[in-house]
C-alpha cells in the first residue's frame, strides 16, 4: 500500500508545473486634463521608451498597461492552482532617498495595440485586485493576480499599474524589463 501511495504521490507531483510567462505586449499611458494653448493637450503612448511611469497626480495619471500571453505556456487555465505578478525593482535615482509608493493592479481586457493606444483607447480597467505599498529600493513582492489569470481573454491577460504616492517607474520590455508572470498548474 505504501508503495502504490508514493507513486500515486509521485504521478501526482509530475503533472503539476511552473511557468515563468513574460510581458509580451507594454506600454505607458498618460491621461491629461491639461490645455495647450486653447485645446487640451494631446493624451500621449510612450510605447517603445525604456520606462515607463505611474502616477497618479494632480492634473495627469500615469498608467502603465502590461499584457501576457499565457496561451504560450499553459493549455488549460482550468488548471492554473496560482498565478502571480513579479515586478522588476523600480528605476530610481541613485542619489535619491528610498521613498515609499502605493501600487494598484487592475486587470484590463487584453484588447489593445501597444504602438497605438491612448488614453482614449484604453481597455476598460476592472476591480482593483491588489493595492499594496512598497519602496522604491527593492523589488515589489509576488502579486496575487491568480483569478484573473484564470479569466484570460483569448489567452491573453493585461493589467494596469498605477500609483499614488511618489511616482515610481518599471523597465519597459524594450528597456529589459524581467516582468512575469509565474503560473503553477495542477
Amino acid at each position: 500500500m505504501k508503495i502504490l501511495a508514493t507513486i500515486g504521490t509521485i504521478a501526482s507531483l509530475a503533472i503539476a508545473a511552473v511557468y515563468s510567462v513574460p510581458v509580451t505586449n507594454d506600454v505607458g499611458i498618460i491621461y491629461t486634463p491639461m490645455l495647450c494653448g486653447n485645446t487640451q493637450c494631446p493624451i500621449t503612448n510612450l510605447s517603445g521608451m525604456p520606462q515607463y511611469m505611474a502616477y497618479s497626480g494632480n492634473r495627469d495619471l500615469r498608467n502603465i498597461l502590461m499584457g501576457f500571453d499565457l496561451s504560450s505556456k499553459i493549455s488549460n487555465v482550468d488548471n492554473i492552482e496560482s498565478c502571480y505578478l513579479e515586478l522588476p525593482k523600480p528605476i530610481t535615482s541613485s542619489n535619491a532617498a528610498p521613498s515609499s509608493y502605493k501600487l494598484t493592479v487592475s486587470p484590463v481586457t487584453s484588447s489593445y495595440d501597444a504602438r497605438t493606444v491612448t488614453a482614449s483607447t484604453a481597455p476598460t480597467r476592472g476591480s482593483s485586485i491588489a493595492a499594496n505599498t512598497y519602496m522604491d529600493n527593492v523589488a515589489p513582492g509576488p502579486i496575487d493576480v491568480t483569478e484573473a489569470c484564470k479569466n484570460p481573454v483569448k489567452g491573453q491577460v493585461a493589467f494596469s499599474l498605477d500609483s499614488s504616492g511618489s511616482p515610481v517607474s518599471f523597465p519597459s520590455s524594450t528597456g529589459g524589463s524581467t516582468a512575469k508572470l509565474v503560473v503553477k498548474t495542477k
